[in-house]
């Protein structure tokens, strides 16, 4: 499946309703929630609708396949090129 298989679920809230939940039962564990989201443009819509949530960086960069990336490393813009925030 791809993401246009579910275009027409989109902007109906079941996003804000999952990370509603999510938040919930991490909130009862820590005072700190971390999200992260893929920087290419299939991820445009999932990295607004944290920002409206207040989600902010977390400040140290992004990851590319689970591993901070130094300053000048090349990597590719794929899914595994990520963005965290808190």
């Amino acid at each position: 499946m791809t993401l246009e298989d579910f275009i027409e679920f989109r902007r109906r809230g079941i996003a804000s309703r999952i990370l509603d939940h999510a938040e919930e039962v991490a909130a009862s564990r820590s005072s700190i929630v971390g999200i992260g989201v893929g920087l290419h443009p299939g991820y445009n819509a999932a990295q607004r609708l944290y920002v409206k949530r207040g989600y902010v960086p977390d400040g140290l960069g992004v990851t590319y396949d689970d591993r901070y990336v130094k300053e000048g490393e090349q990597v590719h813009m794929d899914d595994k090129l990520v963005l965290h925030f808190l």
